[in-house]
């Protein structure tokens, strides 16, 4: 019924229990252009229900919160309203707009079925709702499935956009960190996106150090004790936690810059509040909300390696725009770093990941050859241990039943040096020179042929499985494609992992010796491993018996052969997919 010119309609609602109800979506732009507030709605809510003759007895607002079928947070308050319903707490509730309370047929149904069965009146846009009228129910159902529809034609625009910014290069969402928009002054409009002059760099450092071999951990602590401002936009859960645990003389202190340190020092409320709220119950995700509405100082911010590995890896720093993972658009904004540069740094966190080249652990290992030394007898990685106090190399792989295992061990302190003066060795002769004489476009180029060719060898392999899988090849047909294609798969995968070369190396082409270990001098425990491995096959053979025998007889040193593919034994070229 319309509320104007009814005087019977007040004295019928006179003395009822109204709720107020109040919603606002998250949107971007400027908000005094969208929609009306909280605020509003409930001013305008309160005049109603003193039209009306209703008491106000309780008022619910979902602030940030969408109200479709793709809302990704739930409404608090609009739940708590649906329990006052069914309580028999309320006898009408009032909304600004059918909108505000529901844009999803689902929970329309959910409200209007609470409400029939609590007798509960709905009022929105100056008329009031009885949802056991037929004719009502079917006003409400038809706004409830307008509203609905609303939603879906502004995500489809919202996606045609996206798909367009895609393919055209043009930016979505926040601007990258190393990069910042720059938009027209008058109208507001984008015009271009430019590298940013302070972050800019900070990227590039992360994405030239891991492609040398620098551990994220160490590039963590790096930024984090130099002060460093971190690429966090908001405050998470774990900061909150962070910050309620806080307090003086904690180890953790140590690794953060003294002004970051001072920050948190002088943040004594915050602090309190941070331990109090969450005493009392509340989720350390319910305060960092409440600290991004507040815009609280980022104290906690820190850098940590998983972001340092994202930076190192992330196509959008070669210029590159991305949808749905994908290249859409290259040269959509200026470079930060070089292709080559950028496949340097995947193929060493690619190779970490897989454990198969480089440093296993990095940043962890305490000793140069741990797990890079191979055990000559078991052809197992050697690890490090102490014996006597004196750490060691050693084979730690048992012996079958009957055979006698751990096979070779050696003293750190005697098999470094030597391994040491070998690499120098053979970065100083000419033979390396000329192995890394290649441009950047042609180590590219053969990187990608072993890759591809790896990838071919596996989608054969999983064509072999199917056929196993429905029983048309038998268990020894598939052992025997085995044989045949795995060893084919890791010559090709090691072919293509001995491309990234770190940057390093290719720079102490040519120098003497003497340049060779003072630039050793200032490479990290990670870096060096990973030229080790890189460079090196280093094994590890029972010394035998005899007394102080010379080092060169239980360790072997064989210079890798780079850019050169190895033919693996009893394997044939492999044929293109038909």
């Amino acid at each position: 019924m319309n509320l104007s010119g009814v005087r019977n309609l007040r004295e019928s609602l006179a003395g009822l229990r109204a709720g107020l109800y109040a919603r606002k979506s998250a949107y971007q732009g400027n908000k005094k252009s969208k929609g009306r507030s909280v605020k509003e709605q409930l001013d305008i809510g309160r005049a109603t229900s003193d039209d009306l003759g209703t008491t106000v007895v309780e008022e619910f607002v979902d602030d940030d919160r969408s109200a479709s079928s793709y809302r990704t947070r739930e409404r608090e308050d609009f739940e708590r309203m649906i329990e006052w319903i069914e309580a028999g707490r309320l006898d009408i509730v009032i909304a600004w707009a059918s909108t505000r309370l529901q844009r999803d047929l689902a929970v329309y149904a959910r409200l209007r079925d609470a409400c029939i069965r609590n007798g509960v009146l709905w009022c929105y846009g100056g008329k009031v709702y009885d949802l056991s009228n037929k004719d009502d129910k079917f006003r409400t159902g038809l706004d409830a499935l307008i509203g609905e529809r609303e939603v879906d034609e502004l995500r489809d625009n919202l996606m045609r956009t996206l798909r367009a910014n895609a393919i055209n290069g043009r930016p979505h969402a926040q601007a990258a960190y190393g990069y910042r928009r720059v938009y027209d002054e008058r109208t507001g409009l984008y015009i271009c996106t430019v590298k940013d002059e302070t972050e800019a760099p900070v990227v590039r450092e992360i994405i030239l150090g891991v492609g040398a071999g620098k551990a994220s951990a160490s590039l963590e602590r790096q930024f984090n004790t130099g002060g460093v401002t971190p690429p966090t936009r908001y405050w998470t859960k774990g900061q909150v936690t962070r910050l309620a645990e806080w307090r003086p003389g904690l180890r953790d202190n140590e690794t953060i810059h003294p002004s970051w340190l001072a920050r948190i020092e002088d943040a004594v409320d915050l602090r309190q509040e941070a331990r109090d709220r969450l005493d009392a119950g509340e989720t350390p995700v319910d305060v960092a909300r409440d600290f991004n509405e507040r815009v609280e100082p980022l104290i906690m911010a820190r850098w940590i390696s998983a972001t340092i590995t994202a930076y190192a890896t992330d196509v959008r720093y070669i210029g590159s725009r991305t949808h749905h993972g994908k290249v859409t658009h290259e040269d959509a904004w200026p470079a930060i770093v070089s292709l080559a540069e950028h496949v340097q740094a995947v193929s060493v966190v690619k190779a970490r990941k897989e454990k198969r080249s480089f440093n296993m652990r990095p940043g962890r290992a305490t000793h140069w050859l741990s797990a890079i030394m191979i055990c000559d007898i078991c052809e197992i990685r050697v690890n490090s241990d102490r014996q006597h106090g004196l750490p060691r190399y050693s084979c730690a792989e048992p012996g079958p039943e009957g055979v006698k295992g751990y096979h070779a061990s050696a003293q750190v302190s005697i098999v470094d040096p030597y391994v040491q003066d070998r690499l120098f060795a053979w970065l100083a002769s000419p033979d390396f020179a000329r192995a890394y004489a290649k441009g950047d476009k042609e180590v590219l180029q053969a990187m990608e042929e072993a890759e591809a060719e790896a990838k071919l060898l596996q989608e054969q392999l999983n064509e072999f499985y199917t056929e196993a899988g429905a029983g048309r090849l038998s268990a020894q047909g598939l052992a025997a494609v085995e044989a045949d294609i795995l060893p084919r798969i890791e010559a090709a995968q090691k072919r293509a992992q001995s491309m990234a070369i770190p940057p390093a190396v290719k720079d102490l082409a040519g120098a003497t010796v003497d340049e060779i270990s003072e630039a050793w001098k200032h490479l990290d425990l990670s870096q060096k491993r990973m030229i080790a491995e890189a460079l090196i096959e280093v094994r590890l053979k029972p010394q035998g018996r005899q007394r102080d025998p010379a080092v060169q007889t239980f360790v072997a040193v064989i210079p890798k052969v780079h850019l050169r593919p190895k033919k693996v034994p009893g394997t044939a070229p492999v044929a293109p997919a038909a």
